[in-house]
C-alpha cells in the first residue's frame, strides 16, 4: 500500500517539468516566429523603400528622356525650318537667274546704245537730286546747278523726243532764277554782322555822357562819381547792374541772332521773326542804339525784321515727264522696265 501511494507523487513533478519544457518550447517557438515575422516585415519595408527609390530614379530617367525627345523634336523643327529657308533661297536664286536672263535679253534687244542710256540715267539722277535739295535744304543755288547739269545731259543726246522735257526744265530753271536769292544772302550777311557788332555796342546810360560830365566837374567830384553812381533805372535795366550783366545780355542776343539765322535757313518764318523781334527788343532796352557808332545796327535790325522770304516754286514736272517718256519708249520696244 505504501508503494502504490508513492507513484502519483513522482509522476506529478514529471508532468510539471514536461509542461514547463512544453511552455518553454512554445515560448521559444513563438519568439522565433515573432523574430522571423519582424525580420520579414523589416525586409519588406526595405524592399519597398528600395522599390520607391527605383521608381523615383525611373521617373527621373523618363523625365530626362522626355526632355531629350523634346530637344530632338525642336532640332527636327529647326532643321525643317532651315531646309525650308534653304529651299526658298534656292528658289530665289533661280528667280534671280531668270531676272538676270531677262535683263540680259532686254539689253540685247534694246535699240538705244549704252551711252544714251547712261546720259538719261544721269539726267534723271540730277533732276531728282536738285528737287530733293530744294525740298529738304531750300538750297536754290545747288538745285539750279543740278537742273542745269541735267539739261546739259539731255542736250548732249541730240534727240528731238526730249525737246518737251527740256522746255519744261527751262521753265523750272527760270522760276528758280527769278527768286530773290540776293536778298536772302544779304539777310544772312546782316545777321552775321549784327552778331559781330553786339560786343561793341555801348550800354544805355554810360559812355560819352559820363565823359562830358567829368569835364565840367572837379577831379575830386569826378573820382566820387566814378566810385558811386546814383540814377533811376527801369526793371529791364536791372540785369545790367551786375559785373557780368552786359556780357550775359550780349551772349543772349548773339544766341537769338544765331537761332534766327538757322530758322531763316530752314525757312521757318514765324520762328525767325520771333527771334529777331526778341533780339531787337533786348538791344533797344539795354543798349544805346542812338550812339554814333550804333545807328547802323538800328538800320540793319529794321531791314532784317522787314525781310520776307520768297515762296519756292514747285519742281518735278520735268522729272515726271522724263520718266513717263522713257517708260513709254521701253513699252513700245517690248521691254518692261
Amino acid at each position: 500500500m505504501a508503494m502504490n501511494d508513492s507513484i502519483p507523487v513522482r509522476s506529478a513533478p514529471r508532468a510539471a517539468t514536461f509542461l514547463s519544457l512544453l511552455a518553454l518550447t512554445l515560448s521559444v517557438g513563438l519568439a522565433c516566429a515573432l523574430w522571423y515575422l519582424f525580420s520579414t516585415l523589416d525586409r519588406s519595408e526595405q524592399e519597398r523603400a528600395a522599390d520607391a527609390r527605383r521608381v523615383i530614379l525611373v521617373e527621373e530617367e523618363n523625365a530626362q528622356l522626355r526632355r531629350q525627345v523634346a530637344e530632338l523634336g525642336q532640332r527636327i523643327d529647326d532643321d525643317d525650318a532651315l531646309n525650308r529657308s534653304l529651299r526658298e533661297e534656292t528658289l530665289g536664286i533661280a528667280e534671280r537667274a531668270a531676272l538676270l536672263e531677262q535683263a540680259i535679253k532686254r539689253v540685247s534687244e534694246n535699240r538705244m546704245d549704252s551711252v544714251s542710256e547712261l546720259r538719261l540715267n544721269q539726267a534723271e539722277l540730277l533732276l531728282s537730286a536738285g528737287i530733293e535739295r530744294l525740298a529738304v535744304f531750300h538750297d536754290v543755288q545747288a538745285s539750279l546747278a543740278a537742273l542745269r547739269l541735267a539739261d546739259a545731259e539731255l542736250a548732249r543726246l541730240g534727240d528731238a523726243r526730249y525737246a518737251g522735257v527740256r522746255q519744261t526744265l527751262a521753265q523750272e530753271i527760270a522760276a528758280l532764277e527769278a527768286l530773290p536769292v540776293r536778298a536772302h544772302a544779304d539777310t544772312l550777311v546782316m545777321l552775321a554782322d549784327l552778331r559781330a557788332r553786339v560786343g561793341q555796342l555801348p550800354v544805355r546810360g554810360g559812355g560819352p555822357t559820363a565823359a562830358v560830365v567829368s569835364k565840367k566837374l572837379g577831379r575830386f567830384e569826378t573820382l566820387l562819381r566814378s566810385l558811386v553812381q546814383v540814377r533811376r533805372i527801369n526793371p529791364r535795366e536791372a540785369g545790367m547792374l551786375g559785373p557780368l550783366g552786359a556780357d550775359t545780355l550780349r551772349a543772349v542776343i548773339v544766341l537769338d541772332l544765331l537761332n534766327a539765322e538757322e530758322a531763316l535757313r530752314q525757312r521757318d518764318l514765324q520762328r525767325f521773326r520771333s527771334l529777331v523781334q526778341q533780339a531787337r527788343e533786348t538791344l533797344h532796352s539795354a543798349f544805346d542804339l542812338d550812339a554814333p557808332g550804333a545807328q547802323d545796327v538800328r538800320l540793319k535790325l529794321a531791314q532784317v525784321s522787314a525781310y520776307v522770304p520768297a515762296e519756292l516754286p514747285q519742281s518735278g514736272a520735268a522729272l515726271a515727264q522724263l520718266v513717263n517718256l522713257r517708260h513709254t519708249q521701253n513699252v513700245a520696244h517690248g521691254v518692261e522696265r
